[in-house]
């Protein structure tokens, strides 16, 4: 293992069964504590057996990094700022459309259920397509990984052009099957490319300042669906829904033309060239049992997450409130998951990643349990839309900082990537949930809610029951 003194610092301790991983940022230190830490870490492998010791190693990986390690000479002159700031906009223009579309589905899918498709498609094949686009997000990120080596501002550009091709294609829509082809797979593929995009250029340009740098990039998820939602209803309202998704479609290219012109690598094209394409899946990560635990509960309490934003407009109309409210709702829902992810985000800092996600998870299915049920009034609605939205996204923050603490950091390629692919599994809480309100009315849906948020983090509970050997207090 290489030592490294620049920007973080890997903790590491071991027990009698595996060591644990821990990720803290490094502070400043003197020269002379420099030294010390360095003979301390050559003698990491003598003591790594011993269960009371304690090592600090130096590193440049921390959460953010989800491809391969960047090259040590490439590390020494990362700017942590400079132009990397306009690299930061260009993953906010990205984050707008990706995850802003995917939040107001909902709207698209009610204006299509009394106009277009009326009488064509059920609520349960309408939703469906909100969840074949998340699929086809998660489903395909390894390719996007696999044509790295092409470059950035590439990939940026070819998603740019797949997503605002699906929504210009989706104007067209006279079948539910062209909007499966259209919004569902097109755009979801086109998502991908912009997705790991982001996620592996920032890294490149920041250290100390990287998880500012990955916050302003997120930030244009929530504002996104915050801007959209009343957008689009005014379109629908004033234009028609095949131009809606032409001139969301424009929006969506003339920001994307911005992003691609400021997205850069700021690795040298030689060295991006020269990259072997590989799959960044590796088998082994099911061997570990701690894991495959993960795997399970993330993605049984992130079934919970898509089946409200999609049905909030349908449940608003069928409580009698107007499009215009529910509209206003769904942007409620998403500002308050933008600010959720920034305060939950910091504070998962001083109590620990897994802590934070299973106690949000919990108060975002108790929300469903005991508030959805009784909103009935704009009011009560508007409690539920506040507090469930500031609790449910959480995943989304988290999914890395925990994969990293499970698998260490040599494996957090592979450990995200898989991740991401099984989280396109989580999709089909959607249709679960159209089906059982066909049959059985709204409050099945709200308690299926309810039922995967809280399974969800109760294994995860067991899963920090394992990662701390029985101390549920203590910070993971």
């Amino acid at each position: 293992m290489e030592l490294n003194k620049h920007d973080n610092e890997l903790t590491l301790t071991s027990d009698n069964i595996s060591p644990i991983v821990d990720l803290e940022k490094q502070s400043s230190y003197t020269l002379n504590e420099k030294r010390q830490q360095s003979f301390n870490n050559q003698n990491l492998d003598k003591n790594i057996d011993d269960p009371t010791t304690l090592k600090k190693v130096y590193s440049t990986l921390d959460e953010a990094s989800i491809l391969e390690p960047l090259p040590k000479h490439i590390q020494d002159d990362i700017p942590d700022g400079g132009y990397g700031w306009a690299v930061a906009i260009a993953g906010f223009c990205a984050n707008f459309f990706i995850f802003g579309i995917s939040n107001v589905y909902g709207i698209f899918s009610q204006a299509f259920a009394t106009s277009t498709l009326e009488g064509k498609a059920s609520t349960l094949e309408l939703l469906a397509v909100g969840s074949v686009m998340n699929v086809s997000l998660n489903l395909f990120t390894p390719v996007s990984i696999m044509l790295a080596r092409f470059g950035t501002r590439f990939n940026y550009a070819l998603g740019s052009i797949l997503m605002c091709l699906g929504l210009m294609l989706a104007s067209f829509t006279t079948e539910v099957w062209h909007l499966y082809l259209t919004q569902g797979v097109l755009y979801g593929f086109g998502c991908s490319f912009l997705y790991m995009s982001v996620s592996s250029v920032i890294p490149q340009w920041f250290t100390t300042r990287r998880a500012t740098a990955m916050g302003i990039s997120s930030c244009g998820s929530g504002l996104g669906g915050l801007g959209l939602s009343p957008m689009v209803n005014y379109l629908i309202t004033k234009y028609g829904l095949a131009w809606s998704y032409r001139i969301v479609g424009f929006f969506c290219l003339g920001l994307c033309v911005v992003g691609t012109i400021l997205v850069k690598d700021r690795l040298p094209k030689s060295y991006i060239r020269n990259q072997p394409i590989k799959s960044p899946i590796q088998v082994s990560l099911f061997k570990k049992t701690d894991y495959n635990i993960w795997l399970i509960g993330s993605v049984i309490a992130l079934m919970g997450y898509l089946g409200p934003m999609f049905y909030l407009p349908k449940y608003a109309a069928d409580i009698g409130l107007t499009s215009e409210d529910s509209s206003n709702l769904l942007a409620i829902v998403c500002a308050m998951n933008a600010v959720g992810r920034i305060v939950f985000g910091f504070l998962a800092d001083k109590i620990g990643q897994l802590n934070m996600f299973i106690t949000v998870s919990a108060l975002a299915g108790i929300f469903s349990f005991v508030i959805w049920p009784f909103a009935t009034s704009y009011n009560v609605l508007l409690v539920f839309c506040i507090l469930w939205g500031i609790t449910s996204g959480m995943y989304y923050t988290l999914a890395a900082p925990i994969t990293a603490n499970v698998v260490g950091m040599n494996m957090l390629s592979s450990g995200l990537s898989v991740v991401f692919i099984f989280s396109a599994i989580s999709a089909m809480g959607t249709p679960i949930m159209a089906a059982l309100q066909e049959s059985h009315g709204y409050l099945s849906i709200q308690m299926f809610d309810g039922a995967v948020y809280v399974t969800g983090a109760l294994i995860c509970l067991f899963l920090k029951y394992r990662l701390t050997r029985g101390s549920l207090l203590s910070k993971c």
